[in-house]
């Protein structure tokens, strides 16, 4: 349980920092929110896991920690893909929704889920236990950022290559970069084509890294339900005055 619990936790942290790191190039740059305005845009997500974590406790000790989790880990993998259907223009509101969603499912899932890890330890391995769960995070976010940021250059650059093939070498080398430094050169030389060209090759490798990351989420959501199955208990021998032995020949025999 140990191993898969934090398996799974590090799966989650590696989506969630992906979907963030590309979710603020989405508001900043697509968008052309000011960092205020992103921040303000993304407290649905802070929201939301400061509730979900009390409310994924609560459910857990109502219900068990298996179902609630998993299920809270699936709906917050659906929220990272519906990243999938944001565009130049999508209602703010939406974004807004996807987000309160993703957060409240991301509470529901660390907080009960760290605590039942913690739980299958003994006292003295608890120091242990602790130092494992955090360094699994720190990974995950780490990797999550690296992972999404080389997804999103490598099919920004593929998108954007064929808008470019007319551009001069300097604002050629200088758009594959990134979209925010083709909407540098296009603002340097009066071509608004190029700009909303970045948009959309930036939207099309946010979209690709949106259903990866769901992906992501979603394995983590199975393995927890695969790590937190509850043990088997052996079976008890029955006791009494007559108990069935199994003979040498296979058949029962009563033995008082």
């Amino acid at each position: 349980m140990f191993g898969g619990g934090n398996a799974a936790l590090g799966l989650l942290l590696f989506a969630m920092t992906a979907a963030g790191f590309y979710g603020a190039f989405y508001l900043q740059g697509a968008r052309g929110f000011s960092p205020l305005q992103a921040g303000l845009a993304f407290s649905p997500t802070a929201l939301g896991a400061i509730g979900g974590a009390p409310l994924g406790v609560r459910l857990s000790r109502r219900w068990a920690l298996r179902p609630v989790t998993a299920t809270a880990l699936a709906t917050a993998g659906l929220a990272m893909g519906s990243t999938m259907f944001f565009g130049l223009h999508t209602p703010l509101a939406r974004n807004e929704i996807a987000y309160l969603i993703q957060g409240l499912s991301i509470g529901m899932v660390i907080g009960p889920v760290t605590a039942g890890l913690m739980s299958t330890l003994p006292l003295e391995r608890a120091g242990a236990g602790s130092a494992v769960i955090n360094t699994v995070r720190q990974t995950g976010s780490l990797l999550g950022i690296a992972a999404g940021g080389t997804i999103m250059s490598i099919v920004y650059r593929r998108g954007i290559e064929a808008s470019l093939r007319d551009q001069p070498r300097p604002v050629r080398d200088q758009a594959q970069v990134s979209a925010e430094q083709a909407r540098h050169a296009a603002a340097a030389t009066h071509q608004p084509a190029l700009a909303h060209a970045a948009d959309n090759a930036f939207i099309h490798a946010m979209h690709v890294s949106a259903a990866w990351t769901m992906l992501i989420a979603l394995s983590g959501a199975a393995l927890l339900v695969t790590a937190l199955r509850p043990a088997r208990q052996p079976a008890e021998v029955p006791t009494g005055t007559a108990v069935a032995a199994v003979t040498e020949r296979g058949r029962p025999d009563r033995r008082p």
